[in-house]
This record gives C-alpha cells, structure tokens and sequence, in this order.
C-alpha cells in the first residue's frame, strides 16, 4: 500500500465526508487498529463518511457506500474528491465537450460550405460580368469602325459635293460668259438684215 496523505486528525466525533485514496485499497477493521479482526476491503477512490478518529493508533472510524461500518488507517483517507468518484462527472463533460466540439465542426463545416457556395456564385457572377464586358467591348469597337466609315463616306460625299458646286458653277461661269459674248452681237445681224430690206 502507498502512502499518499497524510492529515492532521482533530479528536472530533462528527460525521465528515472523505475518500480512499485512489492508488490503494484498504481493510476495514472491527476496532482502531491492524490487530482487530478485517471485515472487508474499501476500494480506492471510494467515498466514505468519517464518524470517529483514534488519536493514538490514527485510525479513522468510517461508514462506507454499502452502510457498512469500521476502521481504516487514517493515511489511506484524504479530503479532497478521490478521481474515482469524480470520474463519471469527468467523462460526462468528455462526453459534453465532444458534443460540442462535434457540434461546432458541423457548424464550422456548413459556414465553409455557403461561403465556397457564395464564393462559386460571385465567381460565376464575375465571368457573367467579363463576358459582357468583353462584348460591350467588341460592340464598341464595331460602332468605332463604323462610326469611322461613316465619317469617311460623309468626307467623301463633302468632296463630292464640293466638286459638283464647282463644275455646276464652272459651266453656269462659262455659259454665262458665252452668252454675254453672243447677246451684243444678235441685234447687229438683225441691223443689218433691216437695212438690207430696206435698200
């Protein structure tokens, strides 16, 4: 058997929770002491009530789980919760923290879930928006070239337009100066053709 704690015993007779330690397991005795006849062994980790102490011997009077009655060694007996007696409580809050943390991956693998969702859906969205970019771009470079065709053909009819003026106003010049050299000479010939009919 180890010796694990030792307490300072107060000769008090009051009943007081307390625990076998968890690395030995001891006999209970019919009196305060090894030499009194063994009733049974107490477990370690136990939880025991305390009822007597033997300043002399250290024994300690205690009651255990099953109501039976006796004497332990006082150094086998520590206040504090034997690991034993906490260990059901200990792997309830296993249980509860893996709950949780099971919960909190499930949680944490659906956020990753819409946010690739979300991520996918702008994605998408982002080729829609180049692709229309790209044929607002090609629309734009057909209406330039066009735009410039029609420019070219409009300069070009300007031109035109320039040189038709110009010969439509040449021969209207020319016509103008043939007929200004050939008015003054009609009434001469018909002068003349009056003055021959006369003689």
């Amino acid at each position: 058997m180890v010796l694990l704690c030792y307490l300072p015993w107060l000769g008090v007779a009051e009943a007081a929770n307390r625990y076998i330690s968890d690395n030995v397991y001891t006999y209970l005795h019919s009196g305060p002491s090894n030499q009194f006849r063994i009733i049974g062994t107490v477990n370690a980790g136990e939880p025991v009530e305390q009822l007597d102490h033997d300043a002399k011997t250290e024994y300690v009077q205690i009651r255990d789980a099953e109501g039976r009655t006796g004497w332990v060694n006082g150094d086998f007996i520590q206040t504090e919760e034997s690991f034993r007696s906490r260990l059901p409580l200990l792997e309830e809050e296993l249980t509860n923290t893996k709950q949780m943390l099971a919960s909190v991956d499930e949680r944490h693998e659906l956020d990753m879930q819409d946010k690739t969702t979300r991520l996918l859906q702008q994605e998408q969205e982002l080729n829609l928006v180049h692709d229309q970019f790209n044929e607002l771009r090609q629309q734009h470079a057909k209406l330039e070239s066009e735009n410039q065709r029609l420019s070219s053909l409009m300069d070009d009819k300007e031109h035109k337009m320039r040189l038709d003026w110009l010969l439509n106003g040449g021969m209207v010049a020319g016509a103008g100066i043939l007929f200004g050299i050939l008015l003054p000479m009609i009434p001469l010939r018909r002068k003349r053709n009056q003055s021959r009919w006369m003689n």
